[in-house]
């Protein structure tokens, strides 16, 4: 408090409390997407931060590019998986069902049957259909 760095260590340790914490911070922007593009996953890049807590934030914030998508997108230091084009679905519950770190499955499609189907034969503790959950998060005064 009196500008005087402060002296000693950290309990049980050699760091010096006067190196203080290394920051850990993350700053996100917070902004609207149009709902279209997003019905239309043209938004998947803008909405990764969002998933990616969502998950439960495990690891680094993955920061993707158009090009890194593919048909889906596993990330095991983020125990999270996306399927992105549900017909390459059997390859992708062979390796979510391997990997057991994968806590949390995104699927994108617009059948709620699809969805059931997928859902169901995965082992997993989360799962969520995009974009038709992240949509209906932001449906306001809808059937009053």
């Amino acid at each position: 408090m009196n500008g005087n760095p402060l002296k000693g260590n950290y309990l049980g340790s050699d760091i010096p409390m006067s190196d203080g914490f290394k920051a850990n911070a993350a700053y996100f922007k917070l902004g609207f997407l149009d709902k279209t593009s997003v019905s239309l996953g043209r938004q998947l890049i803008e909405l990764l931060p969002v998933l990616w807590m969502k998950a439960g934030a495990h690891g680094v914030c993955p920061n993707l590019k158009d090009t890194d998508l593919s048909d889906y997108w596993i990330c095991i230091d983020n125990k999270m998986a996306i399927l992105i084009n549900t017909a390459c679905y059997p390859e992708f519950e062979n390796i979510v069902k391997k990997e057991r770190a994968i806590e949390t499955v995104y699927i994108i499609t617009d059948y709620e049957a699809e969805y059931r189907t997928m859902r169901n034969n995965l082992n997993v503790a989360n799962t969520y259909q995009l974009y038709r959950d992240y949509l209906d998060n932001f449906r306001i005064n809808q059937g009053r």
